[in-house]
Formats: structure tokens, sequence, C-alpha cells
């Protein structure tokens, strides 16, 4: 990974320009209104260092109506975090996020080099720049839980170095990336990937508006090694709990095998006017397969398939070419604030800023995520899908994944007390289909209740 990072270093150094004496960025003024209504706080008398200890509490409650499988509704503590900012003389600042609320968790811990007027370059653990359900933040993210489609496909956070670029009509985001810190890894080459997302887009007094999408390739983590090489048994599971904030049973549920590499993009539209905000994003992955041919073919020499594929290229006609794995979801969002002021466009994140105190908001969200490939031609028979009869009666399945098909429903009020005091009450309606699911095939309609009551300082 080290090769692609240093040529992106070098790229951000020879951008950076002499600004070092001019006021300072909106990255930093954003910065720097959040460190001086920190609680703890220190700052230079030159104000050119300072440092905050903040924190950020949450309490999930849930109640589930279920068809067929029990859902555990409860209460749980879902985030508990200390965190730590500072600012480091004029062009460099650090953040530090722990959460404490199941075990330890690094959150966000990353170093922040500001190096022109309208950008910064990032090193370390951070959300990966994908989409804007992505990188929101719990606090800011207008419902409880995100998407389905969102948590299935998005990256989320991961070890790596970007660049970010925000003036008044472009937003572009791209980076290098590991994996995540403190995920568990075996014997064989750790995965990496390259992540980023463009925007285009305007801004009035009262009305804002962006458009754009983001794209991922991605090598998975290899899962030691099989056959001598760690080239052939890489995996990437897709699942959801379908928006659900206490019971973390998987609804949706898909393992791809035998991926060599995989490419995702996302389409995503926005716009606010005055107290009204309406957002829609599409995303797509795409799992490129291969399976170890030659292995397969020597370990089925003297077998009774071997009598039938004597060769190699016969052994590969007889199987079928790999195939690519793909998947796809959207969701769109709607919102109103009934009291409290218009809504805000940040163009530092090109996102909505988190509503003002005394702020009442409705918020509604319809999204769609399937998690089924089959392959064409494919019959189904005892639980297992199959190119055709007769490897059926072999007992020989197809690469077909089948995770599932969800449309959920979600409506919600939040009420804002002050702008780091909240409470969510949310309700969501899915609609399932796991008609090739041993486990959740009598699932058709869940309904959840949910809410949250969050605190910042």
């Amino acid at each position: 990974m080290k090769k692609y990072i240093f040529p992106l270093l070098a790229f951000a150094l020879l951008s950076t320009q002499s600004w070092g004496q001019m006021k300072p960025t909106e990255a930093q003024t954003e910065l720097n209104a959040y460190m001086d209504d920190g609680l703890v706080t220190f700052k230079s008398q030159d104000g050119q260092y300072s440092f905050r200890v903040g924190g950020r509490l949450a309490v999930d409650g849930a109640y589930y109506i279920d068809d067929y499988t029990d859902r555990s509704s409860g209460a749980d503590l879902s985030s508990a975090r200390i965190r730590i900012f500072s600012k480091l003389g004029s062009k460099l600042d650090v953040k530090f996020d722990i959460d404490f609320a199941s075990g330890v968790s690094i959150k966000d811990a990353y170093l922040r080099w500001h190096t022109d007027r309208a950008g910064f370059l990032r090193v370390g653990h951070f959300a990966e720049p994908f989409s804007a359900e992505n990188i929101a933040s719990t606090f800011d993210y207008n419902f409880i839980n995100k998407s389905a489609t969102n948590e299935a496909f998005a990256p989320g956070r991961a070890l790596g170095v970007s660049y970010r670029h925000y003036s008044n009509y472009l937003w572009g985001e791209g980076g290098i990336f590991s994996q995540k810190i403190g995920k568990s890894h075996s014997n064989g080459d750790m995965g990496w990937g390259v992540t980023a997302r463009l925007l285009a887009r305007y801004t009035g007094e009262d009305w804002a508006v962006h458009a754009g999408g983001a794209f991922s390739y991605r090598i998975p983590d290899a899962n030691g090694f099989a056959n001598g090489n760690d080239d052939y048994n890489r995996s990437v599971t897709l699942a959801s709990s379908l928006e659900s904030a206490i019971d973390k049973t998987n609804m949706l549920y898909s393992k791809v095998n035998n991926v060599k590499q995989t490419f995702k993009y996302n389409i995503e539209g926005l716009a606010t006017w005055r107290n009204l905000y309406l957002t829609g994003e599409y995303t797509h992955g795409k799992y490129v397969r291969e399976r170890d041919w030659d292995y397969n073919f020597q370990t089925s020499l003297g077998t009774l398939m071997g009598t039938f594929t004597p060769t190699p290229e016969i052994y590969k006609s007889f199987f079928g070419p790999d195939t690519n794995a793909e998947f796809s979801g959207y969701q769109v969002q709607a919102g109103w604030l009934i009291r409290g002021g218009d809504y805000r466009y940040n163009k530092v994140d090109a996102l909505m800023n988190r509503p003002g105190r005394n702020s009442l908001e409705l918020i509604a969200r319809y999204n769609h995520t399937d998690l089924n490939y089959i392959e064409p031609g494919s019959i189904f028979m005892n639980g297992k899908f199959y190119s055709n009869e007769m490897m059926a009666s072999w007992g020989m399945a197809n690469t077909s994944v089948v995770g599932g098909v969800a449309n959920t429903f979600t409506v919600g009020v939040n009420y804002y007390f002050t702008h780091n005091i909240a409470m969510k009450v949310n309700y969501s309606y899915a609609h399932l289909d796991q008609q090739y699911s041993d486990a959740f095939r009598y699932d058709k309609n869940l309904h959840t209740l949910q809410m949250r009551l969050q605190l910042e300082f």
C-alpha cells in the first residue's frame, strides 16, 4: 500500500499554496467554533495551539413486532465516546475518537493538514468518502439508523490517506485505504482499496443543491493460505439487520466467495429549500470471482469426475465460467423542519448541518436493498441453485448467491432541545423477501419502533 500512499502525499505537497498568514479556512473555522464551545479546553495565548476534550452518549430502545423470527426488544447504550481535538499551529489539527459502549472501539483517529484555502490532506482512520450516508456522523444523521443499503455496501471507516477539495461549486475527496483498525486478520495479504467521491453543487441564500457520485475499488483481505497461496480464498459479506439499533440479527445476508476484486459505485443527489430537504442515493456492487481451476482440476484426477473431464479445458467448460456477482440498492428520504428555522448546507463535508435549539423535525425514508444474485438459467431445487438438471442430479450447485430482498419505509420525528441534546423516534415497516432462505423464509412483514436520546458535550 505504501507505493500508492507516497505519490498521493507528493501530489498534495506540490499543490500546497503559501497561505499560512491568511485567515482560517472554512474547515478550520468550523473546528475553532467547536473547540471554543467545549467544557474542557485549553488555548495558547497566540491561539495557535488548542486542546479540547468532549464526549458523546446515546441510549437506544426498540420494540419489535415480528412475523416468525423473534427479535429481541430492549434498550442499550449504543454510544459512549471520549473525543479529543487538538489544533497544532496554523495548518495542522488532530482528532481522536474512541467508543466504550461495547468494548473499546477506535472511531476517528487522524491528522489533518490544511494544504490550501479549500482543501486538506488527512492521514489516519476515518470514513471512506463513498457517499453522503457513509460519511455522515450518526449524531448528525437524521434517522436513528442508516439504510439497509448503506449497511450492506458502504465501506465505513478504514486506515488510509485522502485529499479533500471543497470550493463553492465543486467538492471532491479521494484516497487509498487499508482495513479497519481492530479488525481481525488471517494470514495472507491484507486488502486495500481506492475510494473517491465527486460532487457539483450550487448554494443560495436559503437553498442548496448538489449531485454527483462515488466509486470504490477494493481487493479483499485474504483468509489465510489455501493450496499454497492466498489468491482464491477471499470472501466478502454483505449483511443488514434492517435498520435495527438493538437486535442485530442479519435478516439480509450474502457471502460471496472466491472474490478477486470488488467495484462499487454510488450516485447521489441532495436539495434543500428553507425548511425542506430531499436526498437520494443509488448503490451498485460488482464482485469479480475466480476459482482455483488448476487445483480443482488436479484434485478431480483419478475420480469419476476426472473420467468425464480429462483435461483442464473440458473441466472448466463442464462447470461453466466464473461469473461476477452483482447487487444493488437505493434510498430516498425527505424532511421538514416544522420548528427551528431552515436547513443549512455544510460546504466542508457536503452534508446538511444538524438542526439547532428547539427544532422539531419530521422525516421519511424509503429503501430498497437487493442482495440476490441468481445466475441466468438457474433452476432451484432442494434449497440450492443448479445450472441444469444434470448438475442437479450430481448435486453440484452453481455460484448463485441469495441474501434476500427488503423494502423498508421509515418515518420519524426528532426534537433538538439544544444543538447537542436531541430525542429521536423512528417507526419502520420492512417487507422481506427471503423465499430461498431456510432461516427467514416465513418472515414477511417486520415492524420496528425505536427511540434514541443523544447527548454531545
